[in-house]
């Protein structure tokens, strides 16, 4: 299954002008990158639902959260999959940016007697000696722009790959989280704090805790019209206190493990050459710039035949008006 041509935008005929080996391993780069996306997305769905069902103790709205955070996961990702996709081939890399090389030898050329399909030969010509010039990648250029620019996409993938993180580890060290929180739901001193009302510490300047202890026995205690599904607590913000002090250091190890995950595929596109320095990348660039190309010439052929009906029609009231004198 080619899962790229739904991620990527994979077409037969960006794949015409290599060799039948070189369009196999753009596939597998390409397929092997979407299949990683899609697992990325899914831990982040099952991370929905378990955040779900911690905050609404109901599987309905648990599944809605799953697909929600699956949903932004899967925007997240592909946008920032994107903005990494730059082609090593710096030279149509420019013409991209900045097109005024391409277009500069035809501002002052008359257009108006050429047909659409002349237009296209003209567009398909210039691809194609574009094609020729750039068949070697450059090496990378560095830009102060681009420090900026991994720090925010770097940024944003670590805050979707810690929710995630937090999520799996919900669920993993379940049993462990409701030991702790068993320990403090049956504390003799908190319970002993509970019975008391806060009026009763009106001039104790320890009042907080009273109010405290209502509240942790208000989020550990079950109640009946609303079942506790994976952690015994109705507060996500104490299930996330008590894990972070049971799991201690461990924390850190498992939060690194899908950093490194969600990093990998970001990674890959930057640095590996079957991306960047990749004949999809390069024929993508020659399409885009080969359609701006053509949407130039077409609209310049108009403005000049609109200009020439314009000047002819000047021209003949000036000739009438002459006539009439």
């Amino acid at each position: 299954m080619n899962l790229a041509k739904y991620i990527f935008g994979f077409r037969e005929e960006y794949f015409n002008k290599v060799s039948v080996e070189e369009k196999k391993k753009q596939y597998t780069a390409y397929n092997l990158l979407s299949l990683m996306l899609f697992i990325l997305v899914i831990f982040s769905f099952l991370a929905g639902v378990i955040y779900g069902a911690i905050i609404f103790q109901q599987w309905i709205f648990a599944i809605i959260t799953g697909l929600f955070l699956g949903g932004v996961s899967f925007i997240l990702l592909l946008l920032v999959l994107f903005l990494n996709m730059t082609t090593d081939y710096n030279r149509l890399y420019d013409y991209m940016t900045d097109n005024s090389k391409i277009i500069e030898p035809y501002l002052d050329k008359d257009l108006t007697q050429l047909s659409d399909e002349e237009l296209q030969v003209i567009a398909q010509e210039k691809k194609m000696l574009l094609r020729e010039e750039n068949q070697v990648p450059d090496p990378a250029r560095f830009h102060i722009s681009n420090i900026f620019t991994s720090i925010i996409k770097v940024t944003l993938i670590l805050i979707l790959s810690s929710i995630v993180a937090n999520g799996f580890e919900f669920y993993i060290f379940r049993n462990k989280i409701n030991d702790s929180l068993n320990i403090i739901r049956t504390n003799d001193k908190i319970n002993e704090l509970a019975q008391l009302q806060v009026a009763d510490l009106k001039e104790h300047s320890n009042n907080y805790l009273v109010i405290n202890a209502h509240w942790l026995l208000e989020m550990l205690n079950e109640k009946a019209e609303q079942p506790f599904l994976l952690i015994r607590s109705y507060s996500i913000l104490l299930s996330l206190e008590i894990m972070q002090k049971a799991l201690g250091n461990f924390k850190i190890v498992f939060d690194l493990f899908f950093s490194i995950l969600f990093l990998t595929p970001l990674v890959l596109v930057k640095k590996s050459r079957k991306y960047a320095g990749g004949v999809f990348l390069k024929e993508v660039a020659l399409s885009d710039i080969t359609t701006s190309f053509m949407f130039f010439l077409l609209a310049k052929r108009k403005i000049q035949q609109v200009k020439k009906t314009i000047e002819n029609e000047y021209n003949y009231s000036k000739l009438l008006k002459q006539k009439n004198e």
